[in-house]
């Protein structure tokens, strides 16, 4: 999302047409799956504050804290030797070459995008998001020497896409580089600071040994076990011995190729699951207990903590 907001104090609404225009000057296509016809081009999407600069290293970085009016999809048209999303609240779920990549708070998605990697991005409505996003384009004039470096790292190394941890004192640099109300200039140095220390941290995390193909295959076993069927009672034993490993390994191997626990995955396809129960007109006990929770209590107090919004509150949008 490469949206230009020049006021950050006044939260702005963005509409469909807001979008179209940004899609044209970044390269991004943008699809309303609820809008038809006459509807689309003055439906309101966003109501936030969205900043976009150009740092002076080359780097053109994007802070986003909007919440989604509309649910939306976004697809990648532009290429990209180097593209980073950063999570601060909320939930991202992006798509690379068949796979998902559910990104949380803490955490850090990178990749390289092309005509052959495409990343495409899903947004839904009643859901607050805050982001930094940053990517850096090809032909671009001006870069500094660090950053060619880094680059050309980036390219020798064998794995384009994935999801990883930012550290903590990296994240709490993050909050106060975006909180300062002095110059804007002291504001640009912080942040360029921060992507920095971003990048060094996710290219030490590119040259950490990365698994087997095979053992990509007995991950997405398990993944796609969670996805079809999250209202099952699954234990961690049995999908450990789904995916041939020890229950330690596949803990620890499934964060690192999707970002997140077992158990957190699986209650975020048990939460899609049940949004569309609740969508279909179904009450709130039942969609609790469809999608595999026991108590409608602990069922409200989970959604609304994912979405911002009671399951009671999702049935009157029918």
């Amino acid at each position: 999302m490469m949206l230009q907001s020049e006021n950050r104090s006044a939260k702005r609404i963005f509409f469909v047409e807001d979008f179209q225009v940004f899609g044209e000057r970044y390269g991004i296509d943008y699809r309303f799956p609820l809008l038809k016809g006459e509807q689309v081009s003055g439906s309101p999407v966003l109501q936030g504050n969205v900043e976009e600069m150009t740092l002076s290293s080359g780097i053109s970085l994007t802070h986003s804290d909007v919440h989604v009016l509309q649910p939306y999809e976004t697809t990648s048209r532009h290429s990209s030797p180097l593209y980073m999303l950063v999570v601060l609240e909320g939930c991202v779920t992006i798509a690379l070459n068949g796979i998902d990549y559910h990104v949380r708070p803490g955490m850090a998605f990178s990749a390289r995008l092309s005509e052959e990697q495409v990343m495409s991005a899903r947004h839904d409505a009643d859901s607050s998001l805050k982001t930094l996003s940053f990517g850096v384009y090809p032909h671009e004039a001006g870069r500094e020497a660090l950053l060619e470096s880094l680059l050309l790292e980036w390219q020798n190394l064998n794995t384009p896409t994935f999801v990883w941890h930012v550290p903590e004192f990296v994240m709490s640099g993050i909050q106060h580089a975006q909180q300062q109300r002095g110059s804007e200039l002291a504001r640009k140095l912080l942040l360029e600071g921060m992507m920095y220390q971003l990048l060094g941290h996710g290219l030490n995390q590119r040259q950490q040994p990365c698994p087997s193909r095979p053992e990509h295959a007995r991950l997405e076993r398990v993944r796609s076990m969670l996805e079809q069927s999250p209202e099952r009672d699954h234990t961690l034993a049995q999908l450990a011995a789904l995916a041939a490993m020890s229950p330690s390994s596949l803990r620890s191997k499934f964060r690192q190729r999707y970002g997140c626990t077992l158990f957190d995955y699986l209650r975020d396809c048990r939460l899609a699951l049940a949004r569309r129960y609740l969508l279909e007109g179904h009450s709130v006990q039942q969609a609790a207990w469809m999608c595999g929770y026991q108590h409608a209590t602990n069922f409200a107090t989970a959604f609304r903590r994912h979405y911002g919004i009671s399951p009671g509150d999702v049935r009157k949008l029918r």
